[in-house]
């Protein structure tokens, strides 16, 4: 039987199709992952990783015989090795990339109910915070009080051969702005052991540093401030469209290597299983059909399970831009109650990395094809 050949629109309609459906299901898991009172909260990365691998397998299995490159980055490179026109490769990357977009909405549509904005309760005096929270100058809420005796002021005494004498520390010395650690005070401070001649001229400096030492040894019970709450709310919102590095210093470096190779592998990997197909001989034309349609899929899907799996720590990852440039502007048009930025500053990393790591496999991959049969 001779190869259909399917026209620009039909190209056009496949890429985009299979694009959308791509980030449906690997972005919808995602957010049912991260997003606030989804059931599936937590499945954790294992099981993002696995929505993306079926999220290449499945349109690669329904629309692959049309086009199946769902990647701009596979379609720049397979348009460098001569697999397909540059004509056609500007078609499937003006879809992709619009699929993108369609695939992030569509997400968002899904999830409106969980996008919602952080909503504070006021404490009163039965629940009220005994932590100040220094970058606000506020108080932050908690679940515990200060359990220890607040009496080591090794600061404002003198020691005689390890021998502490003892005292008293009377709060009607000291003057504080934050009231609701004086209240902790009052009811810990009783009676202490200190030494002997603490300086009455600066109560109010050995308070302070109390306070500061007491508030940055509690900073994990009491929680995140307000400011880091909001941050992260806004970063959850986030990586539903699009990806972001783990670590930000270097990122230009460690995330670009990590999204260029990965996607070297990606390419190559794929490109590889599409050449074993075309191996099996033309006799055997049911099971080049079968390898075709049903293993090929299941290989590259696998290839993209396992990427994500073992290098998906450092950025996400993207391996693709229209899995991230798509819905990052998704992000930035959508009327997300509380989202940020759309963290436009690390934008490039995610498009211009993949291009040149599926350029750097396809060439591989007809090195390596040298030693292939013909």
């Amino acid at each position: 039987m001779a190869a259909l050949v399917y026209s620009g629109g039909q190209v056009f309609a496949a890429e985009l199709c299979g694009t959308a459906m791509m980030c449906v299901v690997g972005l919808g898991g995602i957010a049912n992952a991260v997003l606030p009172g989804t059931k599936g909260h937590g499945i954790g990365f294992l099981g993002i990783a696995f929505c993306f691998g079926l999220g290449v397998f499945l349109p690669l299995q329904f629309l692959g015989h049309i086009s199946g490159l769902i990647n701009p980055a596979v379609a720049l490179a397979a348009a460098v090795v001569g697999e397909i026109t540059w004509s056609r490769c500007f078609v499937c990357i003006a879809a992709e990339m619009l699929g993108g977009f369609l695939g992030g909405f569509l997400v968002w549509l899904t999830y409106i109910p969980h996008f919602q904005p952080l909503e504070f309760v006021e404490s009163t005096e039965d629940n009220i915070c005994d932590c100040c929270d220094l970058e606000a100058n506020g108080v932050a809420i908690i679940k515990q009080e200060l359990s220890e005796p607040a009496h080591r002021y090794a600061s404002a005494g003198t020691r005689d051969n390890s021998n502490v004498t003892t005292g008293r520390v009377q709060h009607e010395d000291f003057e504080h702005p934050m009231n609701s650690l004086w209240r902790v005070l009052q009811r810990k401070i009783k009676k202490t052991t200190a030494c002997a001649d603490i300086k009455k001229s600066s109560p109010n400096s050995s308070i302070d540093r109390l306070r500061q030492a007491r508030a940055k040894s509690m900073k994990s019970a009491c929680g995140p401030s307000v400011k880091q709450r909001i941050a992260e709310d806004q970063e959850v919102k986030l990586i539903v469209f699009c990806t972001r590095p783990s670590v930000a210093k270097h990122f230009w470096f460690y995330c670009f290597w990590a999204e260029a190779g990965l996607t070297f592998l990606l390419t190559y990997g794929a490109f590889a299983i599409i050449n074993r197909g075309k191996l099996i001989p033309l006799e055997y034309a049911a099971e080049r059909e079968l390898y075709k349609s049903g293993i090929e899929p299941a290989l590259i899907g696998l290839l993209v399970f396992a990427l994500v799996l073992c290098g998906g720590g450092t950025t996400g990852p993207a391996l693709n831009p229209a899995r991230d440039l798509g819905p990052r502007i998704a992000h930035w048009l959508l009327p997300i109650p509380g989202k940020g930025t759309s963290e436009w500053w690390y934008s490039w990393v995610p498009v211009l990395a993949p291009c040149i790591g599926a350029i750097l496999g396809a060439l591989f991959n007809n090195v390596m094809k040298g030693i292939h049969p013909s």
